[in-house]
């Protein structure tokens, strides 16, 4: 009863954070984060194409192997399917099997140190903050908490029951495989858990084989029960990448690339861009296999492009042993530090800068990682299959650092580590009870010691200017402008690169037509660095819309190379031509490449350089949009510009692709006869004008202008 109690107290202070921050704008699944792409493919899944193999939940792209985790992709549907379509149901789900862990976390403890480890390592765990946080995220480390916790009690009741004869023996099998399929489950939901599953097979063998028993078979057949188990649990996702692909993928195709950002020449042992791919999960997905297309010059299937980027982080390993062995010592650093590695969301800026009950769960790595750490040593018991247990922390930290490091990437051995600092505060207090004064105070240097990596600082960008800045555009979106402004103020502060946040505010002002506070912020960005061009392309675009010509002049020029250069040049000939500089504009547009222009670029540029009365420039823009899109009505609006500069046999030949094309329009067949009525044909003219009336009988103009014709 007391126990149900303490897990009711526990659920209600998850809901409360869910209460607070569930509907927060900033953790909406949406745009390019990673949770949006988890609410596309679970709603998918809900829709009916439960194995994804339709293009259609690939935005028309051909279904590949699976891209991100697939476990999440499916609870999250459940929870979709349950609450139609809600995602405060699906997250309310997340806390239930959040209790439901720090339950497990305390049960765990009570098994390996005693009941009043159970009791304090349920505190420390509900008042683990991170968990929560996540737990409230569309993201699937949403379910690391809970996953972790059901792998160590299940290794847990495995490993205590291995060395029992008779029904005990036949139990242990049982536990083994419970265990094995939890870790499978976990690696759907976290691929480098696969290190782990091995890491405890391997010790089980080996504990067999130290211990010498008669029934020397016995620790093999466990691991490989666990093993076997594990396979069981990930075949669904290597049946359906099969599927997808043809191609035998076991989970998910991004290990190379993981491997990659965590080990090679731009690896710094956090998330970072690699041969110029975005990092994200579109880069991910889109981005790296069109990277190997173009290295290796013909297509690729999935594996190959996983294995291009694995044998790319081995070679750089090889050829760089020091430095790689400098950078595994750096991320195990990371792994125990305190500092939130921030990947999407930051923990500190919902914690601190949001009052809510977020704030008042104040364990956290700082406490846990020392504490948790030198618990599993000092308080360790005298049972066998402890060291199996046990050994889940420095392999779910290895199976983190032999990629890259982010905060939500270490919860599983931080769980592990809610148990050890649960276990050391209980063995703490029995030692004060009985006035061990040496061994507390060696307990408190030990941990004193312990804490002396996790606490030094790292120097890493935890997120929270970002998420302030974020706060602020999204302020200024909803025309809280004042608000807004509070925000990035705040995020000037604390922000890496202060001038990118004064651009992004300006592009929001931009777009909601506010030049005003626009060029003010793109102002304050050039301030901080003189030499960004795209700050002053971003400057000179809302000078011109400001009106303000003979300014955005002056900025367009010097934002005339690089990637802006087309998009600089083509608004300084509209500002020159405002400006009535003919010669000046003639002289720019002779520096355009329309070849590099998509549709709607070069439509754009027409309509505008109309607007500013160079309809003599605007031809080659509408030859650009038509040759591109192969529309009759960008054709058609080509011939009426060919007609308004006087050219009338390009417009006749413009209207003739246009008919070509749309051979069923009244009005494209009228405007073609008026071309060949300019140019002296007038049979021809006559003939267009009777097919416009045959297309629309009612058709007034065409009336008019065969009469006009026949006079």
């Amino acid at each position: 009863m007391r126990g149900a109690t303490a897990l009711a107290a526990v659920f209600a202070v998850k809901l409360a954070v869910l209460f607070s921050l569930g509907q927060h704008p900033l953790l909406l699944p949406a745009g390019d984060l990673d949770g949006a792409y988890y609410y596309h493919l679970a709603g998918r899944v809900a829709a009916g194409d439960v194995w994804l193999l339709d293009a259609a939940s690939f935005f028309g792209q051909p279904p590949p192997a699976f891209f991100l985790s697939p476990l999440y992709v499916y609870v999250l549907a459940a929870g979709l399917t349950i609450g139609q379509g809600s995602i405060e149901t699906a997250r309310f789900l997340q806390i239930l099997l959040g209790t439901a862990g720090v339950g497990l976390m305390a049960l765990t403890a009570r098994r390996w140190f005693g009941s009043a480890a159970g009791w304090w390592t349920g505190l420390v765990a509900a008042g683990f903050g991170l968990f929560t946080f996540y737990e409230i995220l569309i993201l699937q480390a949403s379910l690391d908490p809970f996953l972790s916790a059901l792998d160590l009690y299940l290794i847990t009741r495995a490993a205590q029951a291995a060395g029992a004869e008779g029904d005990g023996a036949r139990r242990a099998v049982a536990w083994w495989a419970g265990a094995g399929a939890a870790l499978g489950l976990h690696a759907l939901n976290r691929p480098n858990m696969i290190v782990v599953a091995a890491g405890v097979a391997v010790l089980v063998v080996a504990a067999g084989v130290l211990r010498a028993r008669r029934t020397a078979f016995r620790p093999i057949a466990h691991a490989a029960v666990l093993l076997a188990a594990a396979a069981l649990a990930i075949a669904p996702a290597t049946v359906r990448n099969y599927r997808a692909t043809g191609h035998f993928v076991p989970i998910s195709s991004h290990g190379g690339l993981n491997l990659l950002i965590g080990n090679g020449p731009e690896a710094d042992g956090t998330f970072v861009s690699v041969l110029g791919i975005d990092p994200s999960i579109r880069g991910q997905w889109l981005d790296s296999p069109r990277v190997v297309r173009e290295a290796l010059g013909r297509d690729v299937a999935e594996l190959e492009v996983s294995a291009y980027f694995r044998d790319r982080a081995f070679d750089w390993m090889r050829d760089h042993p020091g430095a790689a062995l400098r950078l595994l010592a750096t991320k195990a650093w990371y792994a125990v530090s305190a500092g939130f590695l921030t990947l999407n969301h930051s923990y500190p800026f919902f914690a601190r800068d949001l009052a809510g009950p977020l704030g008042w769960l104040v364990v956290g790595p700082a406490l846990i990682v020392p504490l948790g750490c030198v618990g599993l040593v000092v308080a360790r018991p005298r049972r066998a299959g402890y060291g199996i247990w046990v050994a889940y922390v420095p392999l779910a930290m290895l199976s983190v650092v032999v990629f890259f490091v982010a905060a939500r990437y270490r919860l599983p051995f931080q769980v592990a580590c809610c148990i050890g600092a649960g276990a050391a505060v209980a063995w703490a207090a029995e030692r004060v009870r009985a006035r061990d004064w040496t061994g507390v105070a060696w307990f408190g240097a030990a941990v004193g010691l312990a804490a002396v990596p996790v606490l030094w600082p790292t120097g890493l960008n935890d997120g929270r200017g970002e998420e302030q800045a974020r706060m602020g555009r999204h302020e200024i979106q909803s025309d809280r402008l004042a608000e807004g402004e509070a925000w990035i103020a705040r995020a000037i502060e604390r922000h890496a690169f202060p001038g990118v946040v004064h651009l992004r505010a300006g592009q929001i002002y931009e777009l909601r037509g506010l030049q005003g506070p626009a060029i003010g912020h793109y102002r304050k960005a050039l301030a901080i660095d003189a030499d960004q061009l795209a700050v002053r392309f971003a400057l000179g675009r809302a000078l011109y819309q400001d009106r303000r010509f003979e300014e955005a002049v002056a900025e367009l020029e010097r934002a005339r190379s690089g990637r802006q250069a087309d998009a600089a040049t083509r608004i300084l000939v509209l500002a020159l031509s405002r400006l009535g500089r003919t010669a000046d504009a003639n002289a720019a547009v002779r520096a355009l490449d329309p070849a590099r222009w998509d549709a709607e670029t070069a439509r754009e540029f027409a309509v505008s350089l109309a607007d500013v009365g160079r309809v003599d420039l605007s031809a080659t823009a509408w030859q650009r949009a038509a040759e591109t899109t192969n529309d009759a009505r960008d054709y058609e609006r080509l011939g009426l510009t060919w007609a308004l500069l006087g050219r009338h046999p390009d417009a006749v030949a413009a209207f003739s692709q246009a008919v070509a094309r749309d051979p069923k329009s009244a009005t494209i067949r009228l405007n073609y006869a008026v071309a060949f009525a300019s140019v002296g044909r007038l049979a021809d003219a006559r003939r267009e004008a009777e097919n416009a009336l045959k297309l629309n009988p009612g058709y007034e103009r065409a009336r008019e202008f065969i009469r006009s014709i026949s006079r």
